[in-house]
């Protein structure tokens, strides 16, 4: 059983805090952003995925530590980062029917950003296409390549006819390639190195292949948090991790070489004991990311030996040793670190901010649309 330092996220007067809440430690958020960017060497080559943190002020503490370049999945993502006057924004997203023409509201919106989006099909490039020659712009985009986790992306064998293809719209440019590959979830890096630098080379091979035939040089997008550290060996790609911020139960398992804190955590409170070896939380599945099973949806800091039993929409019922049961109260706190930070933190409006130990702030969460 891990021993983790409760003392990190102890609060000394909770009595204001609703349960459950979502508490973030921006000194650990600070740490972690030192931690990638001297594992990248460059923040050039870093364009952080926002669609974990959610949050102007998270965004901020980014471009303070000098990255200019974000990733965002939503059209909601991408106007926060133009009211914020990112200058470089890529919508890793195929864009399809209301979202295009959202899409260049935006681009004609906010001039001082470059916005760019995704393309892996003609019938999309022709919507993006049709729509930026109505208001007289050009989209630069990006082909998405699927690298075998086959959720979106064209095939690396089709790539240089569909490059070939788009060169074709006028209202089109293409600037770059992203992929993302979420399913090589290896444990052990040199494995998980292996696989991403057999199929990268291949990709390689395209890339220069077509950047011949183009004469001129593309941008290259690639790796979320498991792949991005191999993706960092080659100088010319731009790395977009998203948890490496907040970080999560699920990736401090999976990815033992990353040594990330955690910076934000969840906060609920004992509000029942219905039996003579059960407790009953405030931590419904509206309360934390619920897509993995009961057992690896959290972790309870210093309790890491309560069995969840089931959980509904506000109600966490953890079966404990009955020699426990006599010390836990009702209204008793518990800090509990989330499997999936990322659609955890979507469940809520705002972050409880801690400092020193003390609620120092609120910071809004912005909502996906």
């Amino acid at each position: 059983m891990e021993r983790i330092n409760k003392e990190n996220y102890f609060v000394k007067d909770p009595s204001k805090i609703p349960s459950p809440s979502l508490l973030l430690y921006p000194e650990i958020v600070k740490q972690n952003i030192k931690k990638i960017i001297a594992q990248i060497k460059s923040t050039d080559n870093l364009r952080p995925h926002i669609k974990t943190i959610k949050s102007e002020e998270l965004i901020q503490l980014l471009v303070d530590a000098g990255i200019n370049k974000f990733k965002c999945a939503t059209i909601n993502e991408a106007k926060i980062l133009g009211e914020m006057r990112i200058t470089d924004i890529l919508v890793a997203y195929p864009l399809v029917g209301w979202q295009v023409e959202q899409f260049v509201q935006l681009i004609l919106k906010y001039p001082n950003s470059y916005f760019q989006c995704l393309v892996e099909s003609i019938e999309a490039a022709k919507l993006l296409n049709f729509h930026a020659k109505k208001n007289d712009i050009s989209i630069p985009v990006f082909i998405d390549i699927n690298f075998g986790m086959s959720r979106t992306g064209i095939e690396l064998t089709k790539i240089e006819n569909f490059s070939e293809d788009l060169e074709k719209f006028e209202n089109i440019t293409f600037v770059g390639f992203h992929g993302y590959d979420g399913h090589i979830r290896e444990i052990d890096l040199e494995i998980r190195s292996k696989i991403v630098r057999k199929k990268f080379e291949q990709f390689l091979l395209v890339k220069n292949k077509i950047e011949e035939n183009l004469s001129k040089k593309l941008v290259c997008v690639f790796g979320g948090s498991n792949t991005f550290p191999i993706y960092a060996e080659y100088p010319f790609v731009e790395c977009s991790p998203g948890t490496f911020m907040l970080w999560d139960w699920g990736y401090h398992q999976s990815l033992p070489e990353q040594h990330y804190e955690f910076a934000s955590i969840l906060f609920s409170r004992v509000i029942s004991k219905p039996s003579d070896n059960t407790i009953c939380l405030d931590l419904g599945y509206k309360a934390v990311a619920s897509e993995n099973p009961l057992e690896k949806r959290f972790i309870i800091i210093d309790h890491q030996n309560w069995k969840p039993l089931f959980q509904s929409e506000e109600h966490l019922v953890l079966e404990v040793p009955i020699n426990e049961l006599n010390d836990i109260k009702i209204g008793d706190i518990k800090y509990i670190i989330p499997f999936h930070i990322c659609p955890t933190v979507a469940w809520y409006p705002y972050y409880q901010v801690i400092i020193n130990n003390e609620v120092s702030q609120i910071w809004k969460i912005f909502p996906r649309f």
